[in-house]
């Protein structure tokens, strides 16, 4: 991804359950494999799922107006389905007992408070739970910047990292897109007093 590419992405500060990791080149080729792997593991079920729910959408519309009844079963079906898949990353990634973190997040990449320096170039898989929806996304980034911050204010995180995504999903990046503007729609619609 160019610089440009990255900063046609938009992006706001966000609140989510980060879980990184430093990993070594030989690492990432497993990694990608799991990222892409057709069947989602316990972590990545919940974002397979809500990239299935988006696709099947159109469809349900289409029965809507012939079998509203069965619209409504099929809808209950899927969220069932987005229900258990959220179970499943939630226990994995222990949500409950992890604190959340304040992050910068986009389509294209992700800046958090960091406990320690990690060199420009280094390679992190990156397990981002998105809230409220618990939805993970896993992913491997690149550390593109690494910056001491402010003595005394930031305690045990006193480096900001920024990261680019170098292997997601195109479905996860959809997700993230979404995310991205449904955060920022129900912000604005805060600031001028409306309903949500």
């Amino acid at each position: 991804m160019t610089d440009e590419e990255r900063r046609e992405y938009f992006r706001i500060a966000d609140e989510v359950v980060l879980d990184y990791r430093e990993i070594s080149e030989p690492e990432v080729g497993p990694l990608i494999e799991r990222i892409n792997a057709s069947v989602p593991d316990r972590f990545t079920a919940a974002s397979s799922f809500a990239a299935t729910s988006r696709q099947m959408a159109h469809l349900l519309y289409k029965v809507q107006s012939q079998s509203p009844e069965l619209a409504r079963c099929l809808q209950a079906i899927d969220q069932k389905l987005n229900s258990l898949a959220q179970l499943f990353m939630s226990e994995e990634m222990q949500v409950r007992k992890q604190p959340t973190r304040q992050v910068s997040l986009s389509g294209g990449g992700i800046a958090f408070a960091a406990h320690r320096e990690f060199p420009v170039g280094s390679l992190l898989e990156m397990r981002i739970v998105l809230l409220p929806d618990t939805v993970g996304i896993l992913t491997v980034g690149k550390v593109v910047k690494c910056d001491r911050q402010l003595m005394g204010k930031h305690g045990e995180f006193p480096w900001q990292l920024a990261v680019s995504y170098e292997h997601l999903r195109e479905s996860d990046r959809e997700l993230l897109v979404r995310h991205i503007m449904s955060k920022e729609t129900r912000r604005l619609r805060e600031q001028r007093g409306e309903p949500d």
